[in-house]
């Protein structure tokens, strides 16, 4: 409690003060008193009187003390997760996994690999053949005794890890962040120079490429040889310090040593592209989004046996495809949450459809290393322990009068979508008031929603590959006076949106923007709103379709269309605003000729 009042001298007040100690010796049922003013803020020892007033309570400070013990609680919980994240990436990885690198990669064998280590599971029969490992076993081993298998129980938190239901990925300041902050992109470089080296070797031992990355190399392997000892955590302080400055150099460093490192390869090899390069170093990053994805990717490589800074490259699996028969790769993944209305914890599971190299369905056989989770993997996962009848909502869409109850998990991540949305608008200079916020945050959050169920409701498996599948048009009627915002808004979200998208959804997927200006004669803007059958067709439906996929893109994005400067509905004008609504309707769902009522 805070006293605010306008001098210093006012009485102090005391309050019954609970502190989290974690691993620190901080009383935490001990009585402070907190004095409040214009100018300062201070905790103050207890009085020893009564509280009749006859006594004034002793104000010597305890801040210093009290904020040098929550800082040593938050710098030593700093250093374990660093220490557990580069762990995780860089160490061994457990020997009860490696073991399944020599058995066979049938469904079985798979559903004993997550059985042996302490989960729950069934097989799925239909409609096609899956493993299920139930949500219940995440948090409570089955069938393992943790004091006996210690060997087990480290698997077992790599799967963890892997699945994003860690304790650790509990809360987003955690192990996540610490990934996110600075150590993915240096990663990320290494898979990147590992790749280079076993397609470029002659050209990766050019003295130039050596000379740009010798130091940064040299210095990051002392640096993670370090973090990764004991002493790191128990050791001297200022010495871990140095260590975690060092490590926050090398990634801030990153952008640099990978522009110098590509310009420099171009200039070796002439045939290198600068586009090619970055999209390999691009699908790389995307590939290792998350620290579940990370883990996933050294998984499947090393059970599979393949090379991680390979998984994914189109060239190595055409070439393979007909031997590769033999892996465990993921296709698609669900979650099951528990039924509308009621939380019932044992039913909930994580379902997991393998690549079936018979089928000729529409979903083909992916190469290794392609699938990705979601980048709010945990947090969709663990809206399941906020799951009740409590936390479910009714919404009604606005294109259909059907209800459908939202799982806690995705509510939270759209939530956080939206907030990221407003968030990136403001650091690209556009701010959005309250009144812009009230009518544009449900729209997008019925957008967002559509995106990640793709019209499905809680009782229907949620998708756990990285997705973005919106049933759910983002339409919006813009108007105002000249130099009320209308374009400067239109330009600035595209790039919010494709921000919010890749960091909660789907980072692959790309948001472009076509504006159209429709005040114009009307035979002309028909002329450009035609899609002609042809190599030379530069109408506004084809530089559309593709902006939606282009080359470079693995998967089609979105586009944004302005549709600028609605002509008036004057009769007999020229352009008219209902023949233009009329064309537009048309050409946007895909028919041709003219519009019949």
């Amino acid at each position: 409690m805070l006293v605010n009042a306008p001098t210093a001298d006012r009485p102090t007040k005391r309050i019954k003060a609970t502190i989290a100690t974690v691993d620190a010796g901080i009383d935490a049922s001990a009585t402070y008193a907190v004095v409040s003013s214009a100018e300062t803020s201070r905790v103050s020892s207890p009085s020893t009187e009564t509280d009749d007033g006859a006594a004034i309570v002793d104000d010597a400070p305890l801040n210093a003390t009290v904020a040098t013990g929550v800082a040593t609680i938050h710098n030593q919980k700093q250093k374990i997760l660093i220490q557990t994240c580069l762990g995780l990436l860089t160490s061994a990885l457990p020997q009860t996994l490696v073991s399944f690198q020599s058995k066979s990669k049938d469904l079985s064998t798979f559903k004993e690999l997550w059985t042996a280590h302490g989960f729950r599971t069934s097989m799925v029969t239909s409609p096609k053949p899956a493993v299920s490992v139930y949500l219940e076993s995440c948090i409570n081993p089955s069938g393992i005794d943790v004091s006996k298998s210690s060997d087990v129980i480290e698997g077992r938190n790599y799967l963890l890890y892997l699945l994003g239901m860690h304790p650790n990925q509990k809360d987003e300041s955690d192990v996540e962040e610490t990934y996110q902050s600075g150590i993915k992109s240096v990663y990320c470089l290494l898979q990147f120079c590992k790749k280079l080296r076993s397609v470029r070797e002659s050209d990766m031992q050019d003295p130039r490429i050596v000379e740009i990355l010798k130091d940064w190399e040299t210095g990051l392997s002392t640096c993670t040889n370090a973090v990764a000892s004991p002493s790191f955590i128990d050791g001297n302080k200022a010495d871990a310090d140095i260590h975690v400055t060092n490590l926050r150099t090398f990634a801030s460093n990153v952008p640099e040593i990978l522009s110098n490192l590509i310009s420099t390869l171009m200039t070796i090899d002439h045939s290198l592209h600068k586009e090619q390069l970055i999209h390999e170093y691009d699908r790389i990053e995307y590939r290792n989004c998350t620290l579940a994805n990370a883990c996933l990717q050294r998984v499947m490589s090393c059970v599979n046996d393949v090379d991680p800074s390979s998984l994914g490259n189109a060239a190595a699996t055409a070439s393979n495809s007909k031997k590769k028969r033999g892996e465990w790769i993921f296709q698609r993944v669900y979650f099951k949450a528990s039924p509308p209305g009621k939380y019932l914890p044992k039913y909930e599971r994580i379902t997991i459809h393998l690549n079936d190299p018979s089928s000729e369905g529409e979903e083909g056989v992916l190469a290794s290393g392609q699938f990705i989770f979601l980048p709010s993997l945990t947090q969709v996962l663990r809206g399941a322990e906020m799951m009740s009848t409590s936390t479910s909502r009714e919404i009604t869409t606005s294109s259909s009068t059907s209800k459908k109850l939202i799982n806690a998990g995705v509510r939270s991540v759209v939530g956080k979508m939206v907030q990221t949305t407003w968030d990136t608008l403001l650091r690209h200079g556009y701010y959005v008031d309250e009144e812009r916020k009230k009518h544009l945050g449900p729209l997008l959050e019925e957008f967002y929603e559509s995106g990640l169920l793709g019209g499905r409701d809680a009782s229907m498996p949620i998708l756990l590959n990285a997705h973005f599948n919106p049933t759910y048009a983002l339409s919006l009627y813009l108007h105002g006076t000249a130099g009320a915002g209308k374009s400067s808004l239109v330009r600035n979200i595209f790039p919010a949106i494709n921000a919010s998208i890749a960091a909660y959804a789907d980072p692959e997927l790309l948001v472009r923007f076509v504006k159209q200006n429709l005040n114009k004669p009307f035979q002309t803007l028909r002329l450009e709103l035609d899609l002609r059958p042809n190599n030379n067709d530069y109408s506004v439906m084809s530089i559309i379709q593709g902006r939606r996929m282009t080359l470079t893109q693995s998967k089609p994005g979105l586009v944004l269309v302005a549709l600028e400067e609605m002509p008036s509905d004057v009769t007999g004008a020229d352009p008219n605003q209902s023949e233009v609504a009329k064309l537009l309707s048309m050409r946007f769902s895909g028919r041709k000729g003219e519009f019949k009522d």
